[in-house]
This record gives C-alpha cells, structure tokens and sequence, in this order.
C-alpha cells in the first residue's frame, strides 16, 4: 500500500507542468441599435403600433467581396442578424454589423421595406484577441467613434 501511494504521489508530480498557459478570451463588439420613431414619435417597432414596421419585411445584406448577401444564418440565436425587443418604455432593434476582414470599413444594408434602406459602415480595430468598433457612419455621416466613449451605439431613426 505504501508503494502504492508513493507511486500515486510521484505521478502527480510529473504530470504538473511549470508552463502558465492563460486561456485567452475574445472580446466581440460589432452591433448597433435603434428606436425607429414616426414624425408624431410614434414607436414604429411597437407590434400594438397599427402602422409599425413589419418584422418579416426587414432584411439585413452584408456586402462580402463585392457583393450583396442577405444574412441567413439559421444556427443562430437570431438568424437574419437583428432582433427586435422592449427596452424600458421604447421597443428596439439590435443589428449585428458586418464586421467581414477582408475590407477596410465592411457594409451593412438594413432594409426596412420595399423603400427604405439604411447604410451602415463600420471601421474596426482589430487584435489576436478582439474585434471592436471604433467608428460607425450611417448614411455616409459619421455618428459615433471609440475614443473614450463608453456608450454602445444607439441612435433613434425617425422615418
């Protein structure tokens, strides 16, 4: 039994190793949201709103090498890359943004409806470890940048 132990005891030991290996994180940030409100500021992404938009005409295109894709990732959580929620007093929409590596400021499309398209472009900082948004411009102005600025995108769309 004592050999035993001592068997136990000496194999620990030569399993343990001096290497620290850190198990590495990834830090993901590439949404945005919006309250989309009328011009009476009525909550147009509330369903009891008569004249809210239809969830099932929103579309979401990524532009990747070039060309237009729809998202369409049916193993995700949200497969169409927005989902719609109340937010306190005020219904939301948080879009996950193209964030494609091959281009310097990717594209993201809403499409809200037959007629109504949104444009958005993201520049994004880029380590080993972490992809986050640094600018975002809709509709070619730029309305939010990093810096020391700690708020998530949000803006209200008044359409």
């Amino acid at each position: 039994m004592k050999n035993l132990i001592i068997i136990l005891v000496v194999s620990l030991f030569f399993s343990c190793n001096e290497t620290n290996e850190m198990v590495e994180q990834f830090n993901y940030q590439a949404s945005i949201e919006f309250s989309i409100l009328n011009s009476q500021n009525e909550d147009l992404l509330n369903p009891e709103n008569s004249n809210h938009l239809d969830e099932t005409k929103i579309k979401l295109f990524y532009v990747i090498n070039g060309i237009k894709q729809e998202v369409n990732n049916p193993n995700y959580d949200y497969p169409r890359g927005f989902r719609i929620y109340k937010h306190e007093n005020e219904y939301r929409i948080g879009v996950t943004l193209n964030s494609n590596e091959l281009t310097e400021k990717p594209i993201t499309y809403i499409q809200w409806n037959d007629n109504d398209i949104d444009t958005i472009e993201v520049v994004f900082n880029r380590t080993q470890n972490s992809v986050l948004q640094n600018m975002i411009w809709l509709n070619g102005t730029q309305v939010w940048e990093r810096g020391n600025n700690t708020i998530d995108p949000y803006f209200v769309l008044i359409k």
